[in-house]
């Protein structure tokens, strides 16, 4: 039996606010349903499961409906099962019952699966949807209890504990589960999302991550270097797709099917001992004159220092955009004037290292600060009920009420 296995299609994602990007995690899933119809008639792929996160959104815009349906109908019509389960994304934790993935279900377009198992011939298909690291003994209760006599595939949406990803995601530590329940299983394949490295295997189990169709993080973009004048390549894009899995008497064998970006994605990088305006826009001019490319999307990033006599105000980024004229282009200036005693660069972790930064420079408590974080995400994705148990667990007092409330705050009868 052959299965493509794809998770963490996001479809409705719209990177850097761009209409283009949107478009292009539309075109990945659609590119990924014809290589699928292609090994369908091919090799008889007769099945596909999705790991989570199909939608990037708990409520998309009915134009991103329309692309899931075409996709998905292409499937169907082909005579190709889909079974799918819903990721962090696609729904709420706490609260799942209500999400898009119910509506495609509905019209019979894929087989639901949430603490369920479907058995295909000799194979049990269980699927699990996302839960917080502090309820994953629930996870593994649900899979125990779910599991057959033949060849057992369990999906799920979860980092698991020990997964060498290169790229850091700021929820892994909240969507984590712990490598030695799952082992004690005994599945033969875990499908699992969430990680969005294509083709990230566990060291110790049969865990593969597909990853994302399309790129997610800059950090995947073909980055070049630019010194004494000349550009070198420091890495090409990274490598997207999804997996497909080979389901016989020997157990799960994986393979990967890799797609191509939709547009040339790249990170230009330029340091500078000592900045001047009219250098720096030379350079950028140079630049702009080898990868200004109709469709491409470019992050030029300029660090360093400032020239003596010169101002940060002396650069400027308007200005130095408009020598691009085709591509999509951000100019990110790091530049800083020179002191009598330069202070340590701070690296950008993304906007939960902002948060994580500014509460530890009130909070000198780390139990407290990571904490806070969790209570921060679990509001992101309306989980009331888990802030608050977090908060409780952390103050010690419950908080479901006004007179425990009273209490804490030292006003009690």
């Amino acid at each position: 039996m052959l299965i493509a296995q794809l998770a963490d299609v996001h479809l409705g994602h719209r990177q850097y606010g761009l209409e283009d990007r949107l478009e292009d995690y539309n075109r990945a899933f659609l590119r990924a349903v014809d290589e699928i119809l292609r090994l369908r008639e091919g090799e008889g792929l007769d099945t596909v499961i999705i790991s989570g996160d199909f939608f990037d959104t708990q409520r998309p815009a009915p134009s991103i409906y329309v692309t899931a349906i075409r996709g998905l109908t292409r499937l169907r019509e082909a005579g190709i099962r889909i079974f799918c389960i819903r990721g962090n994304h696609d729904a709420s934790v706490i609260n799942p019952m209500e999400n898009p993935l119910t509506v495609l279900h509905s019209m019979g377009l894929i087989d639901y699966l949430d603490n369920d198992y479907r058995d295909l011939g000799g194979v049990r298909l269980i699927g699990v949807g996302t839960v917080y690291t502090d309820m994953q003994n629930k996870l593994v209760n649900s899979i125990n209890s779910l599991r057959g006599n033949g060849i057992n595939i369990a999906m799920i949406h979860q980092y698991i504990e020990g997964a060498p990803y290169v790229y850091p995601m700021p929820n892994v530590d909240v969507f984590m589960i712990n490598e030695k329940p799952l082992s004690q299983l005994n599945l033969d394949y875990i499908a699992v999302g969430h990680i969005h490295e294509h083709g990230l295997r566990h060291p110790r189990l049969n865990a593969v991550y597909p990853g994302s169709l399309e790129i997610w993080d800059a950090r995947e973009f073909e980055v070049y270097e630019y010194v004494n004048g000349k550009l070198r390549k420091v890495k090409d894009t990274d490598l997207k797709g999804f997996l497909v899995l080979d389901v016989g008497s020997n157990g799960v064998r994986v393979r990967q099917v890799r797609l191509g970006p939709s547009r040339r994605l790249v990170r230009v990088r330029v340091r500078y001992e000592e900045a001047k305006p009219s250098v720096v826009r030379g350079d950028v001019s140079y630049i702009a004159s080898n990868m200004d490319s109709k469709g491409s999307l470019i992050i030029l990033e300029i660090e360093g220092a400032v020239s003596s006599g010169y101002s940060t105000r002396d650069f400027s980024v308007n200005e130095l955009r408009r020598l691009f004229s085709r591509a999509w282009v951000d100019i990110r200036l790091n530049l800083e004037r020179r002191g009598a005693e330069e202070a340590p660069r701070q690296v950008f972790g993304g906007i939960n290292e902002i948060i994580r930064q500014a509460l530890r420079s009130r909070v000198n408590n780390d139990e407290w600060v990571n904490a806070l974080m969790d209570v921060i995400e679990r509001v992101r994705v309306d989980d009331e009920d888990g802030a608050i148990a977090t908060l409780e667990k952390l103050v010690n007092v419950p908080l479901r009420g006004g007179r425990a409330i009273t209490d804490w705050l030292g006003g009690g009868r």
